[in-house]
């Protein structure tokens, strides 16, 4: 019996611990919000923050150069594990586009991702997004703000050539 006591609870004790090493992803009514992946494969195809919640989730913070860029932070897989689960890495790619439902957009070469990280953020880890920024938010710790996108709708990778 004790055998049995001890058995439990050290179960009971790696389960404690694994769980609290999760990243919370609470998405909102933009769950299913499709966001257009252009060039990554063979054809274009979406993905939705739902679909991104289920990569590895790593949360990140970024300040801004001023007051009023604030500082913003959000979970979400990295480019990096998302270009993985795909087959591809930031080498792959002479440059990245990320364009927000607004339109503004913002181009990074392959090499500027390879040097930082990029978290695709799909929620603020226990809240969802607030409305103008879903459904997915471009992080870059250490970037300057306005590389933030927020409301990120269609990403276009442009392979290197060769």
């Amino acid at each position: 019996m004790k055998r049995w006591i001890s058995i439990f609870a050290v179960l009971a004790t790696l389960f404690a611990l694994a769980s609290c090493g999760a990243k919370t992803v609470e998405l909102g009514d933009y769950a299913d919000t499709p966001i257009e992946i252009v060039g990554l494969l063979n054809e274009d195809f979406t993905i939705t923050p739902r679909e991104l919640a289920q990569l590895k989730i790593e949360s990140a913070t970024a300040k801004g150069g001023s007051e009023k860029a604030g500082t913003v932070s959000g979970v979400g897989p990295s480019l990096r594990t998302f270009l993985a689960h795909y087959g591809k890495s930031p080498a792959d790619f002479e440059f990245m586009r990320f364009t927000a439902s607004d339109a503004y957009t913002q181009r990074f070469s392959g090499k500027a991702q390879a040097d930082s990280t990029f978290i695709l953020a799909i929620s603020n880890g226990s809240k969802p997004l607030p409305n103008g920024e879903a459904p997915m938010r471009l992080i870059i710790p250490g970037a300057e703000s306005n590389q933030w996108v927020y409301g990120v709708v269609r990403i276009e990778f442009t392979p290197v050539d060769g």
